[in-house]
């Protein structure tokens, strides 16, 4: 939760000061990282970097892909194989040859965005669980993080997402995070369900 609150912390600044912003999260890991699903880093269009998805061979090449995605303003998902050559340099620090999907989510401040849901589970004193929907396949769009869930409260309230509750509320039984392949809209989608712990009060 430390990393989530940094983001949050950095998020509130660069609003403020007017810069654009994207986030950048791990929603599916193949094989073995560094870093697990669940992971994110907040970048700023002036290239400040906030959180950590690797132990830091990814996040300079991420850091241009997070400009391309406030460039943009689309969410963007990169893979990254490290047990390709092309991309082998960037496995010395993952601890493995995995393969990394990172998902680039640009911060609309005029719309319901990811921050806002991180700010809902920094705030909630129980366990919780955030999901993001996203594609493996190329062209397909990438819809993002779109829902926080706890025993208590849900957000956004809608409907539009009830046919994932119950894998939601089964991670949230077994405090454990999970990545499901999907249906929404009738497209085929996979969805990081990702268990979150209350928030440690010292």
């Amino acid at each position: 939760m430390k990393e989530i609150n940094d983001i949050i912390k950095a998020y509130r600044k660069a609003k403020a000061a007017g810069k654009k912003t994207a986030l950048a999260t791990v929603v599916k890991v193949e094989g073995s990282s560094y870093r697990q699903p669940g992971a994110r880093m907040l970048i700023t269009e002036d290239g400040e970097l906030t959180g950590a998805i690797s132990g830091g061979c990814l996040e300079g090449d991420a850091l241009k892909k997070a400009l391309l995605a406030i460039h943009q303003e689309q969410n963007k998902l990169i893979t990254y194989d490290t047990s390709n050559d092309e991309d082998s340099d960037f496995g010395v620090q993952l601890g493995c040859n995995g393969i990394v999907h990172i998902l680039f989510e640009y911060i609309n401040y005029d719309q319901g965005h990811p921050v806002d849901l991180l700010i809902k589970a920094a705030e909630e004193r129980r366990d919780s669980v955030l999901t993001c929907i996203f594609s493996l396949e190329r062209g397909t769009p990438q819809i993002g993080t779109v829902l926080f869930y706890s025993q208590y409260a849900a957000f956004p309230e809608s409907h539009h997402f009830d046919h994932l509750i119950q894998d939601v509320e089964k991670v949230l039984e077994n405090r454990l995070s999970a990545v499901k392949s999907i249906v929404h809209d009738n497209i085929p989608f996979e969805a990081l369900i990702e268990y979150l712990p209350p928030a440690v009060s010292w």
